[in-house]
């Protein structure tokens, strides 16, 4: 055999040997490991914990559903002179009625903070209503009405419970831009899950003022573009840091349903001084100011809407009197906004409780000066007083 020959087989043989070999190893050879997308966990958690995951872990126990079921009992007559004469009145009826919304615990001892308009039907006499405040951790409690604030929409129940989650209340005001979430338990207890719902927005504007409707007037609240759904009334308006700074309390439609990015506030701090007072006192103490107004004489003087508030009366040592308010003064301004009647004035004075200090500036001749009226508790306020 030739050394080419030699070389040439041998080469066969090497190159066989490799290519068998290669078969071999590749029918006991583990397949490729497909490529992972998973992170590691402690990663992506960590990359989910926002600041708004945070305020929402924190505010979230503290938000509570709230149902009231009430049984009235209705009258009617036929509609038919004829029946009515025979028969009289048709038997009574039965009507039952349920409303949902939220709260917020604002005190350990089972305080509950929540819109007046949730809670209305458990304040009228003439019906009977259960309320029942519904918990994150499931639990469904009874509660009762403590007391309300029809016109600032305030009102408080109380629960008879043990070492419940409190909000975190803010102490600063909102910063418009800042971001909000809207906490709200809208379903009560008609889905199996009974923690609350969450939207997220910024703080769009604050200090609106104006008369919405039904004569309940709110001043001075937050507006939000953080969706505020029905049921949501009464819930929490939270920051960044899981802090309360406002009562969700209603929404703009614009004739449609649902949000559009219209939802408004009362501040939480504001909200607090009414559950202060109910809390202490058991109801909304009246005040008085001994200043009283005469429309027909206004109308005398020339006076229009926009003109101010003209005082007619000011009784004998009252507070009107000890401010050095004198009649034919007219009220054009109270705490720095200007007023145009009395349905204005009246809706920034029920912002005040007994005892505050309210800046009032006057018209006396051609001058504008500026006086403090101090509230006193009345028990009742006298004929044409405001």
């Amino acid at each position: 055999m030739t050394r080419k020959a030699t070389i040439l087989i041998t080469s066969i043989g090497t190159i066989g040997g490799i290519l068998v070999g290669a078969g071999l190893c590749g029918a006991d050879k583990a397949p490729p490991p497909r490529l992972s997308l998973r992170v590691a966990d402690s990663q992506a958690t960590a990359g989910r914990e926002s600041g708004l995951v945070m305020a929402t872990r924190i505010a979230s126990p503290s938000v509570v559903g709230i149902t009231v079921t009430s049984k009235e009992v209705v009258r009617s007559a036929y509609a038919d002179p004829m029946l009515q004469f025979f028969f009289g009145d048709p038997p009574a009826q039965i009507k039952e009625a349920q409303s949902l919304g939220s709260g917020v615990v604002v005190d350990p001892k089972g305080y509950v903070l929540t819109n007046f308009h949730v809670v209305e039907s458990a304040a009228r006499t003439d019906i009977q209503a259960k309320i029942r405040v519904i918990f994150s951790d499931g639990r469904n409690l009874p509660g009762r009405l403590l007391g309300g604030d029809k016109y600032n929409d305030i009102a408080v129940v109380k629960v008879d419970a043990d070492s419940l989650p409190v909000a975190t209340i803010a102490v600063r005001t909102p910063r418009i831009g800042e971001w909000a979430l809207a906490i709200g338990n809208p379903f009560g207890y008609l889905i199996d899950d009974p923690r609350p719902t969450v939207t997220a927005g910024v703080i769009s504007a604050v200090d609106r003022s104006f008369t919405p409707s039904a004569g309940v007037a709110l001043r001075h609240v937050i507006q939000t573009d953080a969706a505020i759904n029905p049921g949501n009334s009464g819930g929490a308006l939270v920051n960044a840091l899981g802090e309360v700074v406002g009562i969700n309390t209603f929404i703009f439609t614009g004739g449609g349903e649902g949000s559009i990015g219209l939802g408004f506030a009362i501040p939480i701090q504001r909200a607090m001084r009414i559950v202060d007072e109910i809390v202490r006192y058991g109801r909304i103490r009246e005040f008085r100011t001994g200043l009283a107004t005469d429309p027909v004489a206004a109308s005398a003087m020339g006076m229009h809407r926009g003109d101010g508030v003209l005082i007619s009366e000011v009784e004998k040592d009252s507070p009107g009197q000890k401010a050095g308010i004198l009649p034919g003064d007219i009220v054009v301004a109270i705490d720095g906004k200007r007023v145009s009647d009395l349905e204005d004035l009246q809706s920034v004075l029920r912002l005040f409780r007994v005892g505050d200090k309210v800046p009032l500036r006057l018209r006396r001749g051609r001058a504008e000066i500026e006086k403090t009226l101090v509230l006193e508790e009345s028990s009742s306020a006298r004929t044409g007083e405001f």
